[in-house]
């Protein structure tokens, strides 16, 4: 079978797509499948580079020798697609442009096979604040929360009373992050003498802002697999120092430490997975996505986010918390994706 990744993108997790893509190349099954690459430059243009055996660890170079625009280099990677063998998409593209349903149409609209979420879950789900809407009319508990768009804030004449509504509504300290933007890029904890600040800077990277209470406890991840019939994995968390679990923390710090699985009772640790499961099937998700849910010092949990198509390098959590959940190796991991995408298709 034939096996394509994209990777790279316009988002501000372009490294991120790289370090994904390389991790999901060196553990796909070199037996089973012929495994080709197509980088995507950050400003849209795409590239087919070849087999897996082709350089991808510094792909930014070919930016320099790509004088195509747009349009030619997506007749170069249809040109490419129709010579496989019935390929297979693997779309290892984070945050805009790759989880915001953007790619999961295009590749529709080519007939083209790939693995994970839909144009729509996708698309819902990397809308955080629609997101929370979904959650509140399933009954799925989350943390409290306030949007606005960047026209109703720009026109709002009286800004401090704006303020003031949001900190009544939600308490003294607030988590303020663009809507649509992912790894935490944008977001700050805010009080009442800062909101205007942690506003405006998550409008440098939306035009929709999403306000939540802060939860004093941890962060939980939980990886689920399927289409009609999910199952979640264990609960994995990360232990940092930092006070925001921020993109540096994620990606950079030498001090974060993985917890897989995350260290709970029997009881709890099958009411977040189960958890987990109604919040994936609450927004439609199929193949597999990451639910990342907090629970604080009384262990009751609150949904924070979905993840349509989580981080796949070697620092992630979402395919070691299989090997802690029940054995299954990243390769094995690849392959039920691959068969769920088949399933779909």
């Amino acid at each position: 079978m034939d096996i394509h990744i994209l990777c790279g993108g316009q988002s501000t997790e372009h490294e991120i797509s790289l370090r994904s893509a390389r991790s999901i190349i060196n553990k796909l099954n070199k037996d089973k499948y012929r495994v080709s690459y197509t980088y995507i430059t950050r400003d849209g243009k795409f590239m087919p580079v070849g087999f897996y055996e082709a350089d991808i660890e510094n792909p930014e170079n070919l930016e320099e020798e790509c004088d195509l625009t747009v349009l030619e280099s997506l007749e170069n990677f249809v040109a490419f697609i129709n010579k496989l063998d019935n390929p297979l998409i693997i779309p290892a593209i984070h945050g805009s442009t790759g989880e915001d349903g953007q790619i999961q149409g295009f590749l529709k609209t080519l007939q083209l096979r790939y693995v994970g979420n839909d144009l729509l879950s996708s698309a819902l789900c990397f809308d955080k604040a629609l997101t929370n809407d979904i959650f509140e009319l399933n009954g799925i508990p989350q943390a409290k929360y306030y949007s606005i768009n960047k026209f109703t804030y720009d026109t709002c004449e009286d800004k401090e009373e704006l303020f003031d509504e949001i900190i009544e509504k939600l308490g003294e300290n607030v988590f303020v992050k663009p809507s649509n933007n992912g790894s935490s890029v944008g977001v700050s904890k805010a009080g009442r003498n800062n909101l205007k600040e942690a506003i405006e800077e998550a409008f440098k990277y939306d035009d929709k802002v999403l306000i939540e209470e802060e939860i004093i406890g941890e962060e939980l991840e939980i990886s689920v697999v399927g289409n009609d019939n999910p199952k979640a994995s264990l609960p994995g968390s990360y232990s940092t120092e930092r006070e925001v679990f921020d993109y540096t923390a994620k990606y950079h710090d030498t001090k974060t430490i993985r917890n897989v699985p995350h260290e709970l009772s029997k009881d709890l640790s099958d009411q977040v997975r189960q958890l987990a499961i109604d919040s994936y099937i609450a927004t439609g998700c199929r193949g597999f996505a990451r639910v990342d849910i907090f629970m604080d010092k009384d262990n009751n949990f609150f949904v924070n986010e979905i993840n349509t198509f989580p981080g796949m390098t070697p620092t992630s959590l979402s395919t070691d918390l299989w090997r802690a959940t029940d054995g299954t190796s990243y390769s094995e991991f690849l392959d039920i994706l691959i068969d769920l995408a088949n399933e779909r298709s």
